[in-house]
């Protein structure tokens, strides 16, 4: 386990406190379903330049946005998934959070109200994600896969080259 905080505005802790009263998950739990379930819309998120984007600090008229730091503990392999999630989209961990739960949040909500949500079946990013890397001509370069494709052949070609 890995300790760690993120800082997260009243509106998201709000959103949270919500969700972990209407569906008995802890708030962790609730941050990991909702990042992930937030993962299939990854195409909307990611940006190859520019510096990492923090939460805006100041709200339309300048006045400053309070924001809380959330102590939590997590899995040594969600530490990692967030760090690759900041990576990749160019964002704090505590703003890709934040997008999560603002968009997402209730969706996730709703499906575990239903019954519909199945924690097996979200977990896929460490079932189905792989890290590969090759020396190409003395640069090394990095293949990572989120999910699987429809045609798992794919990945063996890719290997294979």
């Amino acid at each position: 386990m890995i300790r760690t905080s993120y800082m997260m505005t009243r509106e998201v802790l709000l959103l949270l406190k919500e969700a972990e009263m209407k569906t008995g998950y802890a708030m962790i739990d609730l941050i990991i379903a909702v990042i992930r379930y937030a993962m299939r819309h990854h195409a909307k998120y990611e940006r190859e330049h520019g510096r990492i984007e923090y939460q805006k600090r100041f709200d339309v008229e300048g006045v400053p946005i309070p924001k809380f730091r959330v102590k939590i503990k997590i899995l040594e392999r969600e530490y990692d998934y967030f760090n690759d999630m900041r990576r990749f989209f160019r964002r704090s961990i505590s703003h890709v959070i934040a997008i999560a739960v603002l968009e997402y949040l209730p969706a996730l909500v709703e499906r575990i109200e239903k019954g519909e949500y199945d924690e097996e079946v979200e977990s896929y990013p460490y079932k189905s994600c792989a890290i590969y890397d090759k020396c190409i001509e003395e640069a090394t370069v990095y293949h990572i896969w989120w999910g699987l494709p429809s045609d798992p052949a794919l990945l063996a070609a890719e290997f294979a080259r």
